[in-house]
């Protein structure tokens, strides 16, 4: 008998007797109020990354990624050109949500007009910032910054990872013009042919604690899936990374390598968030490799262990049309009650070109899950 193979199955067997319950839904169906508020025809027209945080009872703040500028005519975009990241401001009025959206621009020289630029840039002009993981402590915002250059891959996945930043926002409240933001990179990070590990894909706070996950790859292994890592820091305490813990099989460590996997097959962006009615965590992702369904799985500890996935929709885009994709599935719990999930995700195309032919692609897309009640025990 292989030993090894039997000791991997009990501890396989344990894990999957202490998961949670699965999640039961409802119901699942497409939010095209929230699509609508989103759309525009001239200045912001479409962006992927979708993460939001609440800073105030009427204050919701977006960060984007890849984000589209221009005008949207016939239904093609024209005139149109991509920056890296935006952020978007939700203000409830007694008239309903208002929507604003902020990018940067460049400095150019004496005589010549500024051009639009990515709100959030790395020192070095080559590199930009995708934006991940955020929450709001302390009248803070804490950001993840993901780092990348330009690969050798053609075409639209033509980009490797170059760092990890944590960037801080003083003051949320103000104007994104005016914001005081500082940034510092993350040194538990790991980008080798053998091994990446990033963190800031998804923030969480709870009980004292902020919860910041991240993914674990192997570049060297072709369609290498990707695993949840979960670390921890003292609420107060976030920008000291020295009082960062790691989660391991059996408890903490403060060395990041000793961290270990917590789920195998999800996707870079998650989101994962608590659900007060069942005193249970929530974590809703793509699946790993750009499936189109997004799935939710749930657990009885920040860390897991997760339950099976079960399916919240079915992104209907791909099978549309041929060479589509759907990513970035995610929940926004700061704007939908504890019953129900709003999941935002991002449709692309493998042919850049059709982000500007086909303007139904690249927006935030919204989708509304109705969650069941727990089954009793």
């Amino acid at each position: 008998m292989n030993y090894r193979i039997w000791g991997l199955w009990i501890l396989l067997s344990a894990v999957s007797l202490n998961a949670a319950e699965p999640l039961r839904v409802e119901s699942a169906a497409s939010a095209p109020e929230w699509d609508a508020h989103f759309q525009r025809t001239s200045g912001w027209i479409g962006a992927d990354g979708n993460y939001s945080v609440r800073v105030a009872p009427d204050r919701v703040l977006w960060f984007f990624s890849d984000t589209l500028l221009g005008r949207v005519e016939a239904g093609r975009r024209v005139d149109a050109r991509m920056i890296n990241n935006s952020i978007g401001v939700q203000t409830d009025t007694p008239t309903g949500s208002q929507l604003e959206f902020f990018h940067g621009a460049t400095t150019p020289p004496k005589g010549q007009a500024p051009q639009p630029a990515a709100f959030l840039r790395p020192d070095d002009p080559a590199h930009w910032y995708w934006l991940l993981g955020v929450t709001f402590v302390e009248g803070r915002v804490h950001l993840f910054l993901w780092e990348f250059s330009k690969s050798s891959e053609p075409g639209v996945f033509g980009f490797q990872n170059a760092g990890v930043a944590h960037a801080v926002i003083d003051n949320p409240l103000a104007a994104p013009p005016d914001w005081k933001v500082t940034r510092q990179p993350l040194a538990m990070t790991e980008i080798t042919p053998q091994r990446r590990v990033l963190f800031g894909s998804a923030v969480m706070t709870h009980e004292g604690y902020i919860y910041i996950y991240g993914t674990r790859e192997t570049p060297k292994e072709k369609l290498s899936p990707r695993q949840l890592l979960v670390a921890r820091a003292p609420v107060s305490q976030l920008g000291d990374h020295s009082t960062w813990e790691f989660r391991t099989t059996d408890g903490w460590s403060k060395d990041f390598h000793a961290a270990t996997p917590q789920l195998t097959g999800l996707a870079a962006e998650h989101s994962i968030h608590f659900r007060h009615s069942a005193k249970q965590f929530v974590l809703v992702t793509h699946g790993d490799l750009l499936s189109p369904r997004i799935v939710g799985r749930v657990a009885d500890q920040p860390w897991g262990p997760w339950s099976e996935p079960v399916e919240l929709w079915t992104c209907p885009e791909p099978a549309r049309q041929k060479g589509y994709f759907a990513y970035a599935g995610k929940a926004h719990p700061e704007l939908s009650p504890d019953d129900e999930l709003l999941v935002t995700y991002a449709v692309n195309a493998f042919q850049f070109a059709d982000l500007f032919n086909d303007a139904t692609l690249y927006w935030p897309r919204f989708i509304k899950v109705k969650l069941a009640p727990l089954a009793p025990k």
